[in-house]
Formats: C-alpha cells, sequence, structure tokens
C-alpha cells in the first residue's frame, strides 16, 4: 500500500499537461477563473470558492464537502486539511492550488494525486500564473508580489 503521506519531491514529477478533467468540471474551472477568485472583499472570494466547491463535487458525484476558511484567508495556506471525519476543507488561506489540493482527497486521492490533480490544473487554467510561481519542492509560490495573482502556498 503507497505511504499516504507521499509527497512528491518537484513540481516537475507531478505535472502532467494531458490531465483529462470531466466536462462539467472544466465548465465549472472555467467559470471560476472568469469571476477571478483573487478579486473582490473576502465575503465575495470566499463566495466563489463556495459556488466551485459545489460545481466541481455535482461535477464528480460526491457530496459537497464543508469548506471553512480560518483567519483572514490572505496567509500561508500550507495549514490547510480535509478532515474525512467531518467531510470538511478547512483552508488557511484562499488559495486555488490549496483548495483544489484538498477537493482531491476529498476525492479519494492520496498526496501524490491530490498534488498531481491540483497543481495540473493549475498550470492548464491559469498559465500565466503559474509561470510566475516559484516551486518549494512540491508546494508553489508566488515569485514576486502581484496584486492580480491568487495566493498559490
Amino acid at each position: 500500500m503507497p505511504n499516504p503521506h507521499d509527497y512528491p519531491a518537484t513540481v516537475e514529477e507531478v505535472l502532467d499537461p494531458h490531465i483529462r478533467l470531466r466536462p462539467a468540471a472544466l465548465a465549472a474551472l472555467r467559470k471560476f477563473a472568469r469571476a477571478r477568485p483573487w478579486r473582490g472583499n473576502m465575503e465575495e472570494r470566499l463566495e466563489k470558492f463556495q459556488t466551485l466547491n459545489r460545481e466541481l463535487s455535482a461535477a464528480y458525484g460526491i457530496e459537497p464537502p464543508r469548506l471553512l476558511l480560518l483567519g483572514n484567508g490572505d496567509g500561508d495556506s500550507t495549514g490547510s486539511f480535509y478532515s474525512p471525519t467531518n467531510r470538511t476543507i478547512v483552508l488557511t488561506a484562499l488559495s486555488v492550488v490549496t483548495y483544489l489540493h484538498e477537493l482531491a482527497h476529498a476525492r479519494g486521492m492520496d498526496e501524490r494525486g491530490a498534488c498531481r490533480w491540483s497543481v495540473s490544473i493549475y498550470a492548464r487554467l491559469w498559465p500565466k500564473s503559474f509561470s510566475h510561481c516559484r516551486h518549494e519542492g512540491h508546494v508553489l509560490r508566488i515569485s514576486r508580489p502581484h496584486p492580480h495573482l491568487p495566493h498559490l502556498t
């Protein structure tokens, strides 16, 4: 059985430019991207994530996990997690990649699968933002401050 904490050593190790998504999932993600999830006040931004959570869950035939934001949403998201017992995603920052990573866990993926799914989707749908990221192991981080790029920790 694979190690559930088998994090990849690098982003490149899991990056899949040909990742396949269900049509409804792709439509939900494109709608979310057009809504510019990093713009607006925290309440507006969280609602965009809540909508995506419902739509992606429907696309993959799962009950939408509860989505909670701890703190003000602008911190480091490496403390975010998915609790299978409570079916809850807890985000410590409104990060697109982190949300996708935790939803992958809600769908049953292990760490390597969640990294692959979240990073690959982000690279595919937000290529410009992805190109501005630096890679710290398997984690994406913004290379330079930019007011229109989402938090990517």
